[in-house]
């Protein structure tokens, strides 16, 4: 499955203190127009018609998708049926919002593009998610009037905690209040991310970030079926279980140079969401160039290379290899300056597994030919 992370907005009605698109200036982003709408379905279009047997996922993103409107995904939905009549049975969508401005009316349109879950992100953490122009309290009662909302229409959601500086003495206060909140859903929790060492109080390094995990994994393991869908927990398991048969998110499965293009509002075409965001791997307008053409760039085949490189150098001796595949090559490209080079992020798997899960669980972890 290929996946799109489209921008039509990079506007946003929070300000949160992490984000790197609010940096670029959210009053100065543009709204995805009418002709660049409908050339994205020409190239899905396009795409899936040479592919039979290809599936494309569209996850709106931003900035806030949700505060250009419901009338958007009316386009939206009238630009599929239009111009993907024979193939848009192989499109599917989802939105990552951050919820505040979940209405009713959006329910009808989300529902005819088949989008049964949303994804958002929460940290309850006071002073890192705010309102625009107001503070963290105004953000928690819109997010949860938002999310109310959500489930009285009947959608299912998940949930991504951004794991800070200011988060790493909390872990299991984080793990109940997020699995509470949203039990039908996933929880996943994620380390910030930042770009080329920017806001330094923020900052985790993958110990810490470890560490955080292993305070809750024993929770975990102990309930897991009670809490079946906390990540990394869940898919970490599976993996070691089956022997390395499941497939792991975008940035530990190694594969992203021949899935993911980002696209924002003006047509710009990316490798993801956050390589737009930090300027790096332009690959042209979605005007002037087909998906084909962006997956056969030059670029991508230097990140197809990574793995063999990785395995031949600094990751040669490695036996947790099979869970990160040494992990985005955008953390790589931000600790090293190349897209071959080790990221900072090591212990997020291989700390991990020695410290935490093999003691805990007893499972002792080897390298897994089947990942």
């Amino acid at each position: 499955m290929v996946t799109l992370i489209v921008k039509p907005s990079e506007a946003c009605n929070a300000a949160c203190v992490y984000c790197e698109v609010d940096r670029k200036g959210w009053l100065k982003t543009k709204i995805m127009a009418q002709d660049t709408l409908e050339m994205l379905f020409k190239r899905i279009d396009e795409f899936l018609t040479a592919r039979p047997q290809e599936t494309i996922r569209i996850v709106w993103h931003g900035g806030e998708p949700l505060l250009i409107g419901e009338p958007f995904y009316r386009r939206v939905l009238a630009a599929q049926r239009q111009l993907c009549a024979a193939t848009g049975r192989r499109v599917c969508h989802t939105v990552q919002t951050n919820l505040t401005l979940f209405s009713d009316e959006f329910t009808e349109v989300f529902r005819a593009l088949g989008i049964t879950s949303l994804g958002t992100s929460y940290d309850p953490v006071a002073g890192v998610r705010l309102l625009r122009g107001q503070n963290s309290r105004a953000y928690d009662a819109a997010f949860l009037a938002g999310s109310a909302r959500l489930e009285r229409a009947g959608f299912d959601w998940g949930v991504i905690c951004v794991v800070t500086r200011l988060s790493l003495d909390r872990p299991l206060d984080l793990f109940h209040f997020l699995t509470n909140l949203a039990p039908q859903g996933g929880v996943m929790f994620n380390p910030i991310l930042l770009d080329k060492g920017k806001q330094p109080h923020l900052a985790i390094d993958d110990k810490e970030f470890s560490a955080f995990l292993g305070a809750m994994f024993p929770v975990w393991w102990a309930n897991r079926q009670r809490y079946p869908r906390v990540e990394p927990f869940h898919s970490l398991t599976e993996t070691i279980l089956s022997g390395g048969r499941r497939q792991f998110y975008c940035t530990d499965a190694g594969q992203c140079a021949d899935t993911h293009i980002g696209i924002g509002p003006d047509g710009a075409m990316t490798h993801c969401g956050r390589s737009g965001d930090w300027g790096l791997l332009d690959y042209g307008s979605i005007h002037d160039r087909s998906f084909a053409e962006v997956f056969a760039d030059p670029r991508r085949a230097e990140l197809r290379r990574r793995g063999e490189a990785l395995r031949a150098g600094a990751c040669r001796d490695c036996d947790t290899w099979s869970l990160c595949h040494g992990g985005c090559p955008l953390d790589s490209w931000d600790a090293t300056g190349s897209f071959h080079g080790k990221t900072a992020w090591c212990d997020n798997r291989g700390g991990f597994v020695k410290t935490y899960f093999e003691p805990i669980t007893g499972i002792r972890v080897k390298l897994l030919e089947g990942a």
